[in-house]
């Protein structure tokens, strides 16, 4: 029987403002060994702090870690971006963080956002707010990722907040989309309405309770790495994923 890769391609750590303290790099790779996950992305807003401590410790656990980082536009709409290298992912994060308003601090009542080392030890924090928009649009982000070799999807498409759809009501004409987000049961529904080449279905977890999802997308065994996923997220094949609505 050919085994399907399970996978979580949005998760926050403690860096992000609205995730909790728990979102620690160990804690976010132990929880997904736990549930099975072979392949996982944390996507923390605007900064990548933690993506390398979380892609050593997920390659040490035989899972895949695939670099990313979440991005709001000025409509306010969240893009995930992912990256073949966390080199290139870091390269791309310190140009959007040129891009935010510095003069934006941290809200007192959102907590701190952290950065830790593998040990989970914090060893800095970000006092800029990292959940706001930067003055680039949609199509600009695309035409940027480009430049950093960076695959683009909307996230939650089928949420009102943040989501493309909920901020615009559609998808701008010639804007590349190859994949999208959803949450379940929602992504079904999407995928069967044959609008999006590809749907697939993450936890956006900001805890480690909401990690735990009631269906997750599987890829075929032979994207067994990240250039592999890469590639397919860019021009995915529908034949090399299935999505569950629930885990046995």
């Amino acid at each position: 029987m050919r085994r399907w890769l399970k996978i979580d391609l949005h998760i926050h750590s403690a860096l992000s403002p609205c995730a909790l303290p728990e979102m620690t790099p160990n804690n976010i790779v132990n929880m997904a060994a736990v549930l099975g996950l072979d392949v996982i992305a944390v996507t923390d807003h605007l900064a990548a702090d933690n993506v390398i401590p979380v892609y050593n410790l997920a390659k040490r656990k035989g899972i895949l870690c695939v670099p990313g980082i979440e991005v709001q536009t000025k409509e306010e709409v969240h893009i995930l971006c992912y990256f073949l290298t966390c080199a290139a992912l870091l390269q791309f994060a310190e140009h959007i963080l040129s891009l935010v308003d510095h003069n934006v601090s941290l809200p007192p009542a959102i907590g701190q956002q952290l950065i830790f080392n593998e040990q989970d030890e914090i060893v800095g924090e970000r006092k800029l707010f990292l959940h706001q928009s930067i003055p680039l649009s949609i199509e600009e982000i695309w035409h940027l990722a480009a430049n950093y070799g960076v695959c683009c999807l909307p996230a939650h498409l089928d949420r009102p907040a943040f989501g493309l759809l909920g901020q615009l009501g559609f998808i701008p004409p010639g804007l590349p989309v190859q994949a999208v987000e959803a949450t379940m049961p929602q992504a079904q529904a999407l995928a069967r309405s044959g609008k999006y080449r590809s749907v697939i279905t993450a936890s956006d977890a900001h805890s480690l309770e909401q990690m735990v999802t009631p269906g997750h997308t599987r890829l075929h065994s032979s994207l067994n790495s990240v250039a592999s996923i890469w590639e397919w997220l860019q021009a995915p094949q529908n034949s090399l994923m299935r999505t569950f609505q629930c885990d046995v």
